[in-house]
């Protein structure tokens, strides 16, 4: 296998090791999710409201102190990477707490952790007499470029879910337009059909009266 062709399968296992969820939100409630890392290593997240009221959600990451280190309110999207600054578990929490309207919340949200794929992949090649193994800041760039690659990917199936709720809101809205157009044509053809009885009636009763 040429070197090439281990940067690719190498690149490709990192990719696939993201995880893609979809969780509903109730009101006044959130979900927290931990990731065991040890420092030096990096989590990359990332999510998009696609269901609920305003489409907005709150959003913060934890170290392992439970202090904020990053964080996200109020907004229908977001990415973060979090670069680990100590053995432990980060958490990550995604919250409808507070948010007016009370109602719940579609949320699709991307994992990219310390790339466990990546690492089965590395020792699978280290075992090949006629692979070459990627080391030092090749394997950085690496896994920086797929975790960019994951961030599109997250990105694109955002606007994917943004452009199919968009599409059923332009719908109902034409059909509402439709019915409340053809109500208002019932409406006026009813005043002028009362106009022309009422007229009609009008110079009936003083012909009538003439003669």
């Amino acid at each position: 296998m040429t070197p090439f062709l281990s940067i690719v399968v190498a690149l490709t296992s990192i990719v696939q090791a993201s995880n893609n969820f979809h969780i509903t939100v109730e009101p006044q409630s959130k979900h927290c999710f931990f990731e065991p890392m040890a420092s030096g290593q990096k989590l990359g997240l990332s999510f998009q409201v696609f269901g609920g009221t305003n489409l907005d959600i709150d959003f913060w990451v934890t170290n392992p102190d439970e202090l904020i280190v990053q964080s996200a309110f109020r907004t229908s999207t977001g990415s973060f990477v979090v670069d680990a600054t100590k053995n432990g578990a980060y958490g990550y929490c995604i919250s409808n707490m507070g948010h007016a309207g009370n109602v719940e919340k579609s949320v699709s949200f991307s994992v990219n952790g310390p790339d466990e794929q990546y690492k089965s992949a590395e020792k699978k090649a280290a075992g090949q007499k006629d692979q070459e193994t990627v080391k030092g800041s090749l394997e950085a760039e690496i896994r920086e470029l797929a975790n960019t690659i994951q961030q599109v990917s997250d990105e694109q199936q955002y606007i994917r879910q943004r452009l199919l709720r968009h599409h059923m809101t332009a719908e109902s809205t034409n059909s509402r337009v439709v019915y409340w157009t053809f109500f208002e044509g019932i409406m006026i053809a009813g005043v002028i059909g009362f106009q022309i009885f009422y007229i009609t009636q009008f110079f009936n009763k003083t012909s009538r009266r003439m003669v």
